[in-house]
């Protein structure tokens, strides 16, 4: 019968790997984790359900771009009782959405959004038939340190008790579950199908600075198609950017100190072929649906194997072979390390916090919005935790740049998978096939990069 309905609305003879698993425990009541690979349709998993019980579904979403992506796939298959309130909006189109609420049946909200009690008491009273945690893995990773609404879900999802809760990620290691039933204070029923994207090859190169990994990289970028090149920070990013439209292909920047409109604008000039690369950081690390990008760079380590997996899995969701390529010099372990640890709450910061001695404006933020939920001996434990896990993460990636053993087994053992190797694996246990896919110079007038940024832009 599911199939009969999955050709009748969504044009699919058949269910991906996990898709029917996850839809069927939905409806039949049970609040379920659904763990499926990148690019393997986990929004059909929450479409489903909806139009089987005839009840609205509240999604909760990480970022605007997978909202604006996932509002627009649903309008092309002509849905129209779909709404979706964000920052990016001006206060006109926010007003115009929020008098729609009631009236739609796909609703894509952020947390810090509902969680303003003004906010939430325009929902509060629409009988949610499901209720969505879109990227779930975020609720664990960033839940406590970076966007501390995220450990607060539990609030939400308490209050609409009539509903089933589905949380759907790509990525989960181990302890994703048990986190997730920790915020949401239920039981998950998990459904897991592989990480593994077999479809994209896997390949590292050591260098001794970067102008060796520049020189690498621009010819490299030649004839490697659609490409994303994910760096450690917004300077980084407009050098990158900067140094290859000079040598003469046009080159999108993304990073979060961009307006709405500016990472819409670039977004969609990827999308539509316009530009060949973009220089990013890791804000285009999800929600990003071309499907015929066939590389994917990082210039600069990712953060943890799981942002790594999400990142990479950006690459080759047409199905046709694809590469992720990390580059690395002695220097990016220090950039990581920053990354990870300088801002980092630690235990003597809740102590500090609890005492009501000085703590750094960010860190009191934070602390204040969890002790809502949490008590002091709680968030110890937490970010205690937490920090191990950032080593654990650490020490994996640092790892990935010295293996001489398969690189696809070493990340997704991090996620407790043992992982078949396709033909086209990694550099170091297969010959890889070289993907040419030639990207063509585009940039006739040697136009300053400012003039260019001010051109795509529209300044």
């Amino acid at each position: 019968m599911l199939e009969n309905n999955l050709k009748q609305w969504f044009g699919h003879e058949s269910f991906h790997p996990g898709q029917k698993e996850v839809i069927e425990s939905v409806l039949q009541g049970n609040h379920t984790l659904g763990v499926l690979p990148t690019g393997s349709g986990k929004s059909l998993c929450y479409q489903f359900p909806t139009y089987m019980q005839q009840k609205p579904t509240l999604i909760i979403s990480p970022l605007i771009s997978l909202m604006d992506d996932q509002v627009m796939q649903l309008k092309s298959q002509g849905e129209r009782k779909v709404v979706c309130i964000h920052s990016g909006m001006d206060e006109q189109e926010k007003k115009e959405n929020i008098n729609l609420l009631n009236q739609s049946r796909f609703i894509f909200l952020s947390p810090e959004f509902i969680l303003q009690s003004h906010h939430f008491n325009l929902i509060k009273n629409i009988p949610f038939g499901l209720v969505v945690l879109d990227e779930a893995h975020c609720l664990s990773e960033w839940g406590y340190d970076f966007r501390p609404h995220y450990a607060l879900i539990g609030q939400i999802t308490h209050h609409f008790k009539l509903a089933t809760i589905l949380a759907l990620t790509a990525t989960a290691p181990p302890h994703l579950t048990s986190d997730l039933e920790h915020i949401l204070k239920v039981k998950l029923n998990t459904i897991q199908t592989t990480m593994n994207r077999k479809n994209i090859s896997l390949s590292h190169f050591n260098f001794k600075d970067d102008d060796e990994k520049i020189e690498w990289l621009l010819k490299f970028i030649e004839s490697s198609g659609p490409t994303i090149i994910y760096v450690s920070s917004k300077k980084i990013c407009l050098q990158l950017a900067k140094l290859i439209y000079q040598h003469g292909y046009l080159t999108g920047i993304y990073h979060g100190d961009l307006t709405y409109q500016e990472r819409q604008t670039v977004q969609n000039q990827f999308i539509n072929n316009f530009i060949p690369v973009i220089v990013a950081t890791s804000a285009f690390g999800m929600g990003v649906n071309k499907k015929d990008i066939r590389t994917v760079i990082h210039f600069h380590l990712s953060s943890s194997p799981s942002n790594y997996l999400q990142e990479i899995g950006r690459a080759g969701r047409d199905g046709k072979q694809s590469q992720a390529i990390s580059l690395y010099q002695p220097d990016d372990a220090y950039i990581l390390e920053t990354l990870l640890f300088n801002d980092a709450i630690v235990t003597e910061d809740v102590e500090n916090f609890e005492l009501g001695a000085f703590l750094p404006p960010n860190k009191e933020e934070i602390l204040t919005v969890l002790h809502q939920n949490y008590t002091f001996k709680e968030l110890k434990h937490i970010f205690k935790t937490s920090y191990i896990r950032k080593q654990a993460g650490y020490q994996r990636i640092i790892g990935y740049t010295r293996i001489d053993q398969c690189r696809r087994k070493f990340l997704l053992e991090f996620f407790g998978e043992s992982p078949n190797q396709p033909n086209e694996c990694c550099d170091n246990d297969s010959d890889l096939s070289k993907i040419e896919c030639y990207n063509r110079k585009k940039v006739k007038r040697q136009f300053t990069f400012n003039e260019k940024i001010k051109n795509l832009f529209r300044v």
